[in-house]
């Protein structure tokens, strides 16, 4: 009976010892956990019966083993209460959310990238530490904003990895890289010869001759005046047979038959909007001057809209602002054409000066070259200098020898617009030259920087080279020279028969 009451005694005793709750958790991932991972976390408690989680980010549960994603970046205080009736006990572990790494890049420009230029490389990538850059030419980068020069034309697949410890991703993009081309334009020969197409590589300083052809696999059916640039197309001016026909500015593909209805002896043109103003001599100009007309070509349906009266042939045109200037080769006039009514006024020159081409500075006034005309009575050649704001010929610089009896372009400014380039020529079968017109001093500098050359049919100015066109025969290749701004020869390029004038296409 003593043994029995004792041994209640003690097991009674033991039963009322506190329970010893004992808390933990361990979690996974312990590292590199980023937004939106799901954390798993493993109870290792021992004696509890009841849990309460706090997350760190005002989110709670109340499972034993419970998992959580977190929204956002940050270190957060995870606790675990574990409790037993009234007994609890309470731990508290960190753990780390970082953002993903997010690759991300631009590039400048975006477009019209052309083998030579630098390409810029801006990165907007978040949370990265290291990058790789490929520029998918061989050639790669690990700097974090890169620039690159493509050295041919091609596609090319730009990667960048970005990476933060055991995290990267990956971005791509994709540039197109064309040639840096300038386009000489042949004007071909009298008795039958057509006009070809020089490609001139600025970046490789080499040229390619009958290019048009070779891109179209057929020859060009006219003799072209005057090339021209235009939202994205080549358009050119072409004689025997008349036409506008256009060719895609990359490319050089001619897709489409030129216009031919309305066109007759087109000379020149110039873009606004949805139109092209083509100065057309429209027949026999020099036995009758009220022939001549500009055509107005709707660009969305490449058709003539109207032909605008336009006497004593208009040649060179220019547009500033809302009006449309016309050299006017037949006349000592400069026609002005409001753009919105179509009404025509003209600027007078002086008696003996007749107009030919235009060149505009950069302050939206007009230079016109004054020479040699077909059959008229020229007292004084230079050029003149046109107000656009007042429509005035406000100076008049004296220069012998310029000459428009020729398809050329006859002058040109530098890159800078310091100076303007103009060709002279004594006449047919006499030597010419290059003038320097000063800009700031309005003044043509003492020396020619070319003189005393042969067979000099035009000029072109790129990238700090003064390009000088000779055709010595109308039947044989002619050749362009390139100089240095101070006369200084470069290089010398066989081309088609007859090249005048360069284009550059931006």
């Amino acid at each position: 009976m003593f043994l029995a009451v004792l041994a209640f005694a003690f097991t009674s005793c033991e039963d009322d010892d506190p329970v010893n709750v004992v808390v933990c958790f361990t979690f996974t991932p312990e590292q590199g956990i980023k937004i939106g991972d799901t954390v798993y976390f493993e109870n290792c408690s021992s004696e509890a019966l009841e849990y309460a989680w706090s997350f760190g980010d005002a989110s709670t549960s109340t499972e034993a083993e419970p998992y959580h994603i977190y929204t956002e970046s940050g270190s957060f205080d995870v606790t675990l209460i574990a409790s037993n009736g009234g007994i609890a006990e309470t731990v508290t572990q960190k753990v780390s959310v970082s953002k993903e790494v997010v690759a991300c890049f631009t590039f400048s420009p975006e477009e019209s990238v052309k083998v030579g230029d630098t390409v810029y490389f801006a990165n907007c990538s978040e949370e990265a530490t290291s990058y790789a850059w490929d520029f998918g030419d061989s050639e790669t980068s690990t700097e974090e904003e890169p620039f690159h020069i493509y050295s041919q034309p091609g596609t090319y697949d730009v990667s960048m990895v970005a990476s933060k410890d055991d995290d990267s991703q990956t971005a791509t993009s994709t540039i197109e890289v064309v040639a840096d081309l300038s386009f000489i334009i042949n004007y071909g020969g009298y008795s039958g010869d057509k006009s070809t197409i020089s490609a001139f590589n600025i970046y490789t300083q080499e040229i390619e001759n009958n290019y048009y052809t070779g891109v179209n696999g057929a020859s060009m059916v006219s003799n072209v005046q005057y090339a021209y640039e235009y939202n994205g197309n080549i358009y050119m001016m072409g004689n025997n047979s008349d036409q506008v026909f256009w060719v895609d500015g990359k490319t050089f593909e001619q897709t489409a038959n030129g216009i031919t209805d309305d066109i007759v002896k087109p000379r020149n043109c110039v873009g606004n909007g949805d139109y092209l103003y083509v100065s057309c001599w429209g027949g026999d100009i020099w036995a009758d001057a009220s022939l001549s007309y500009i055509a107005k070509v709707d660009l969305n349906s490449n058709t003539v809209e109207k032909k605008i009266p336009l006497h004593y042939g208009p040649e060179g045109l220019a547009i500033v602002g809302d009006k449309l200037y016309a050299a006017l080769n037949y006349t000592n006039k400069v026609a002005v054409m409001d753009l919105a009514t179509e009404e025509i006024s003209y600027i007078d020159l002086p008696a003996g000066n007749i107009p030919s081409y235009f060149e505009q500075d950069n302050t939206g006034n007009l230079y016109v070259n004054l020479g040699v005309a077909y059959g008229d009575d020229v007292t004084s050649t230079g050029i003149g200098y046109i107000n656009t704001s007042t429509n005035q010929m406000e100076a008049k610089y004296e220069l012998t020898g310029v000459s428009s009896m020729n398809y050329v372009d006859v002058f040109e400014f530098n890159d800078d617009f310091s100076k303007l380039y103009i060709v002279t020529t004594g006449g047919y079968g006499e030597p010419g030259g290059v003038a320097v017109f000063d800009v700031a001093s309005e003044s043509f500098e003492a020396e020619k920087i070319i003189d005393n050359v042969m067979g000099i049919n035009g000029l072109g100015f790129k990238n700090n080279s003064l390009f000088c066109f000779f055709s010595e025969s109308t039947t044989t290749n002619g050749k362009a020279v390139t100089y240095t701004e101070d006369g200084t020869k470069i290089n010398e390029y066989e081309t088609g028969i007859a090249p005048f004038m360069l284009l550059d296409v931006e």
